[in-house]
C-alpha cells in the first residue's frame, strides 16, 4: 500500500474541465420540497440526492451555499425528497419556484411538504446535520417516512441534459406507434415515389414518435446523396417540428420553445415567428446553408444514427440555431435558391402523426419553383391521408 503524500502543492483544476468530466457520471434528479410556517410551498430541483445510512436511516443532497431557494427551504424544520420520473423532464425545465406548484398535482407528506403525484418515490425527512463542503453544503436528513408510489424509470441528469434509464434486454421492445406507422406507410409510398421521380428529389414519410420524427419510408430521386434512411431519428428541436404544432395549442408551442436555451430570447422570438409562418403557409421550408463544423456534424450524425446522448442533442440544437436564417425565408419569385427540405404534416387524425418531406430537389430553383414544390408536397400529403383513410379507415382532418 502506498503512503499518502502530504504537503504537495495542489494542482489547479479548471472549472469547465471539472464540470465536463463529472458530467459524464449520470445522477438522479429529485425535487426537494418543504412547507413553511406561513403556508408557502418551496421546491428545489437537485441532482445530488443520495442515500447515506441505513441505521440510522439518513439521506443527503448538496445545495449551493449561495442558493436563495435553499435558504428559504432551510426555514422549515423538515423536507420531502421527490424522486422524479423519466417523463417529468418538462417539470424540471419549466420549474419557476413556488408558483410552479399550481401546475402540478400533489398531496401533503406526513410533515406537510408537497408530494408530487407522479414522482417515483418520496422520502420525508427532518434535518440531521448541515456540513460545510467548499462552495456547497451537504444537507443530511433523517428519514421519517417514505414510499415508492410509481415504480417506473427515474429521471437522470447526464452530460448537461435530462433523460431516462434504458435497461438492456435480449429483445427490442415493440413501440406500438412505430409499428402502426410502418403499417400506414404501406398505403402511402406510391404518391411519394411519383413525386420523387417527377422532381428528382428524395421524398420521405416521417412518423412523429415522442419528440422525434422517425423516417419510416424513403423514395430516392435526388442527385445529391442524402442521409435519409429508414429508422433515422430527427429531434423536434426548434425550428424543426413546427409542422406538428397546433396553432391554437399554446401549451404545445410553449413546450417546443422551452427546448431552446432559456436566456436566448432572440432565438425564441425567431422560432415563434417560424412556427407562425409554417402554420400560415402549410409547410416548412429549409434552404441549404453553410456546413457545420466537423465536430458538430460528427455529434449530429451520431445522434440521428442512434446515439441520442445529451451532448449530441445539444450539438443538433446548435446546428439548428446556427441555421435559423435558412428556415422560412422570404422568397423572391425571381430569386435563385438551393432547397434542403420541404416538410408537410399529413392532415390526418389519430396517432401517430405523419409528415411528408421532400429533400434536396435540384439546386438553383427560382422562388416560383420553390412555391410550386411546396404546393406539390401539400397535395401529396393530402393524398397520403386519403389513401390511409381508404385502406385503414383512419379519419382525415378536414382543412
Amino acid at each position: 500500500m502506498s503512503e499518502t503524500t502530504t504537503g504537495a502543492a495542489r494542482t489547479a483544476i479548471d472549472p469547465h474541465a471539472f464540470r465536463e468530466a463529472l458530467g459524464h457520471h449520470p445522477t438522479g434528479v429529485a425535487l426537494v420540497t418543504a412547507t413553511l410556517d406561513s403556508g408557502e410551498h418551496i421546491g428545489m430541483v437537485v441532482g445530488t440526492f443520495n442515500s447515506v445510512s441505513i441505521d440510522p436511516p439518513l439521506v443527503s443532497f448538496m445545495p449551493d451555499r449561495s442558493s436563495g431557494t435553499f435558504a428559504r427551504l432551510r426555514e422549515a424544520a423538515t423536507f420531502c425528497v421527490n424522486v422524479l420520473a423519466a417523463d417529468q423532464t418538462d417539470l424540471v425545465t419549466g420549474w419557476r419556484g413556488p408558483e410552479s406548484f399550481a401546475g402540478v398535482e400533489w398531496r401533503p407528506s406526513p410533515s406537510g411538504a408537497p408530494i408530487l403525484r407522479d414522482s417515483v418515490a418520496w422520502i420525508d425527512c427532518s434535518y440531521h446535520q448541515l456540513v460545510d463542503a467548499g462552495d456547497h453544503y451537504i444537507a443530511i436528513g433523517e428519514v421519517r417516512a417514505l414510499e415508492v408510489q410509481r415504480p417506473t424509470s427515474p429521471l437522470l441528469f447526464f452530460q448537461g441534459g435530462f433523460g431516462g434509464f434504458a435497461p438492456s434486454s435480449f429483445l427490442v421492445p415493440a413501440d406500438q406507434e412505430l409499428i402502426r406507422a410502418a403499417r400506414l406507410s404501406e398505403a402511402a409510398m406510391e404518391p411519394l415515389a411519383a413525386l420523387a421521380a417527377e422532381e428528382s428529389a428524395d421524398v420521405s414519410l416521417l412518423a412523429s414518435i415522442g419528440d422525434h420524427d422517425v423516417v419510416i419510408g424513403t423514395e430516392r430521386g435526388s442527385a445529391t446523396p442524402s442521409y435519409f434512411e429508414i429508422g433515422l431519428r430527427l429531434p423536434h428541436l426548434p425550428p424543426v417540428g413546427a409542422v406538428h404544432l397546433d396553432p391554437a395549442g399554446e401549451a404545445g408551442l410553449a413546450r417546443w420553445l422551452d427546448r431552446l436555451p432559456r436566456k436566448d430570447e432572440a432565438s425564441r422570438k425567431r422560432c415563434l415567428d417560424i412556427a407562425e409562418r409554417v402554420a400560415a403557409q402549410g409547410y416548412s421550408l429549409c434552404l441549404v446553408g453553410h456546413a457545420p463544423e466537423r465536430d458538430t456534424w460528427q455529434d449530429v450524425t451520431r445522434y440521428i444514427h442512434g446515439e441520442p446522448t445529451p451532448r449530441h442533442r445539444r450539438q443538433v440544437l446548435t446546428m439548428h440555431l446556427d441555421h435559423l436564417d435558412y428556415y422560412e425565408p422570404d422568397l423572391d419569385p425571381d430569386g435563385v435558391y438551393d432547397v434542403r427540405s420541404i416538410t408537410v404534416a399529413v392532415p390526418m387524425a389519430g396517432s401517430p402523426r405523419l409528415a411528408v418531406r421532400m429533400s434536396f430537389p435540384p439546386a438553383g430553383a427560382s422562388g416560383r419553383t420553390v412555391a410550386r414544390w411546396g404546393a406539390q408536397v401539400c397535395d401529396r400529403a393530402a393524398e397520403v391521408a386519403d389513401l390511409i383513410q381508404i385502406r385503414f379507415g383512419q379519419d382525415r382532418v378536414l382543412g
